[in-house]
């Protein structure tokens, strides 16, 4: 019960890590984002850089093979689905 009031807050370190984000963005990013959203200044819709797993400079797609990766991504999905984590 204590890990799931710790992932309702979505810029927690918890939170990133399972979602695979890059980093932990601070409120004013996150409304800089909302806001040219609303402008219509992105080109993606919802974009957010800290959800990009290209710009994450740690990820370990070029370091690990192909089985090691699909068994990262499994064992993530599968605490995403215990925790109810949608990105």
């Amino acid at each position: 019960m204590l890990s799931r009031e710790i992932l309702r807050d979505h810029t927690s370190s918890s939170y990133a890590a399972l979602s695979g984000w890059s980093y932990i963005p601070t409120g004013a990013e996150i409304a800089l984002w909302d806001q040219m959203e609303l402008e219509g200044r992105l080109k993606r819709k919802g974009y957010r850089p800290w959800t990009d797993q290209r710009a994450d400079p740690f990820r370990l797609d070029h370091m690990e093979g192909t089985r090691q990766r699909r068994e990262r991504l499994e064992r993530r999905k599968h605490l995403q689905d215990t925790f109810h984590i949608s990105n």
